[in-house]
This record gives structure tokens, C-alpha cells and sequence, in this order.
């Protein structure tokens, strides 16, 4: 894909800082890797609604602190597990992703009047 650090940068409207550069990129190609393989070969890596979705991917999982499994602001309440589930593409990326999928379709097949098997 043909996003950046600079392009979370932008996105995220200040610089990331610089021992933090390695996760980003490693967010990058991680979220590069699962739009690939949600939407199969048939899309323009450089489509900007692909762009755009990466982008939001990689920022929503920079939001997520490893190890917070859940975490309410009201009455402040926060739960620590092992592992929380971050690294997946969310129902939103998923539904802007699906134009880019290959759709199934069906083709009907019939025989001509002058054919026959052999």
C-alpha cells in the first residue's frame, strides 16, 4: 500500500513521536495485510477509499493500549486482560472495504437447439 508515517501524521494532526515510528509502520503493513486479504486481488492498492480505511485502522489500533481490554470514561472503569483484541479489521472498514471485494455471480449455461453430447 502507499501509506506512510506522514500519512497517520496528517491524519492524526501531530507528529509521532520517534520510538514510536516502528510501531506505526509495523500497523501499516499489518493493516496493508488484512485489507489485502479481506478484499482479494482485484482492487488498485492506491484507491483512495483503500487509502483512507488503512489510515483509520492504523490510528484506531494506535488508540488501543496493549493489555486494556475494555475501558468506560464514565464512573472511570478500566479491565486489563491478557490480550485485547486490536489487530482485526473493525465492521466499519469492513462495510467501506466491500466495493473493493470481488462479487459472486452466476452465469446461466444452455445448450444451442443444434448441439447435442457426445
Amino acid at each position: 500500500m502507499t501509506v506512510s508515517v506522514a500519512d497517520i501524521e496528517v491524519r492524526l494532526g501531530r507528529p509521532v513521536e520517534p520510538e514510536q515510528k516502528p510501531r506505526v509502520e509495523a500497523f501499516i503493513q499489518d493493516a496493508s495485510a488484512l485489507i489485502a486479504d479481506y478484499c482479494g486481488s482485484g482492487y488498485r492498492e492506491d484507491a483512495p477509499g483503500i487509502r483512507a480505511v488503512l489510515c483509520s485502522e492504523v490510528i484506531r489500533w494506535l488508540a488501543v493500549q496493549p493489555g486494556i481490554v475494555s475501558e468506560r470514561v464514565g464512573d472511570v472503569e478500566v479491565q486489563f486482560g491478557s490480550s485485547a483484541s486490536a489487530q482485526q479489521l473493525s465492521p466499519a472498514a469492513r462495510t467501506s472495504l466491500k466495493r473493493y471485494r470481488r462479487k459472486l455471480t452466476s452465469i446461466s449455461l444452455t445448450r444451442g437447439p443444434d448441439e447435442v453430447l457426445q
